[in-house]
């Protein structure tokens, strides 16, 4: 946050703990809540990206003038933290399964689903995003599946920010996967047969033999560079495998 005043700002709209903002004590009055600014930012940034909320395009979205828009929210990093909460909200965590691995499984596909369904997400700064109710609800619940585990309270932690990495790293790796194919116009089968015989003709045979063998083997599978999907579901369960010691089989 840029001021102090700013900060205490986020936390009042986050939490609505108290009246919407005064209206102007002079002009027209106040047609939209704060509510409708932050659905209005949200379904903006999941049509163009987080780049094109401004509060100029969104104060054209709302039919209101720019300026009005400072009277709900005092600045954008503001309004990026009450589109992150919101979005957090419509994403509710799944309740417990038969063990912690598969309740873990769970809200790691949940996470990987709403960042598939909102990209801008990882465009937003992920630090000190923990202060709405939705995201403290979504905390809690992913703290309920770790509470029957005999393990310091550090290590739930530690465990649940691992999770968030991975599957943050893997989302990113899809959506690109699927810009690339809009941005060129090919499929990735199509662009490999562009660039295969290229390769051949530029790279000596033999220069880089683990590579050409497993890359073989990796582009036959797949069609394509790589399966964000596949290696999603072979990650997390190496990484569950990982943290055996502490959540179990």
């Amino acid at each position: 946050m840029s001021t102090a005043d700013d900060a205490r700002t986020l936390v009042r709209l986050l939490w609505r703990g108290g009246a919407e903002p005064d209206a102007p004590r002079r002009g027209p009055r106040q047609r939209v809540s704060v509510d409708e600014v932050v659905t209005t930012a949200v379904s903006l940034a999941d049509g163009r990206g987080l780049g094109a909320v401004s509060m100029r395009a969104l104060a054209a979205e709302l039919g209101v003038g720019p300026m009005t828009l400072y009277t709900y929210v005092p600045t954008r990093d503001v309004l990026v933290a009450l589109m992150v909460d919101q979005v957090a909200g419509d994403s509710p965590m799944p309740g417990p399964a038969t063990t912690v691995r598969e309740s873990l499984i769970g809200v790691a596909r949940t996470l990987r689903a709403e960042y598939l369904a909102h990209p801008w997400l990882l465009d937003a700064n992920p630090w000190r995003q923990v202060l709405g109710p939705h995201r403290l609800d979504r905390y809690e619940r992913q703290l309920e599946l770790l509470e029957s585990l005999d393990i310091p309270d550090l290590d739930r932690d530690h465990i649940l920010s691992l999770l968030a990495a991975f599957v943050t790293g893997n989302a990113r790796e899809a959506l690109a996967a699927d810009t690339a194919a809009a941005d060129s116009g090919m499929t990735d089968a199509q662009w490999w047969e562009v660039v295969a015989p290229e390769l051949d003709a530029v790279i000596p045979e033999g220069r880089f033999p683990l590579a050409g063998r497993v890359g073989t083997a990796a582009g036959e599978r797949h069609q394509a560079p790589g399966a964000p999907d596949e290696a999603f579901d072979f990650g997390l369960a190496r990484l569950l495998d990982g943290l055996g010691s502490f959540i179990g089989s």
